[in-house]
């Protein structure tokens, strides 16, 4: 199970949280692909979100690591194989990606 966080690079995301679509293309712009890893064992992505939000370095190193910001906030996304989940408030919910 691939799973993958992306931050978003611009501040203040208020506009971003009532995404329920998002662009491949606007995903590749928008966002930075920050870290990525690959599990055996299924995990949700509340778990994931609380993971980033609680501990510094969650899951070992990150992909980079000259970012926005440090732990995860609103608007970023978590991606568990195909699904994309969109940070909010408290907690995550789904978005659809589409192909342009």
């Amino acid at each position: 199970m691939l799973v993958r966080v992306y931050f978003y690079k611009e501040n203040g995301a208020d506009l971003i949280t009532r995404l329920v679509k998002i662009s491949r293309m606007a995903l590749d712009t928008v966002y930075e692909l920050v870290w990525e890893m690959e599990f055996k064992n299924v995990l949700s992505p509340g778990r994931i979100w609380l993971k980033f939000k609680e501990e510094d370095n969650p899951f070992g190193i990150s992909l980079k690591s000259n970012r926005t910001h440090h732990k995860v906030a609103i608007g970023d996304i978590i991606q568990i194989v195909e699904e994309y989940y969109l940070v909010v408030d408290v907690g995550v919910k789904k978005i659809t990606v589409v192909n342009d």
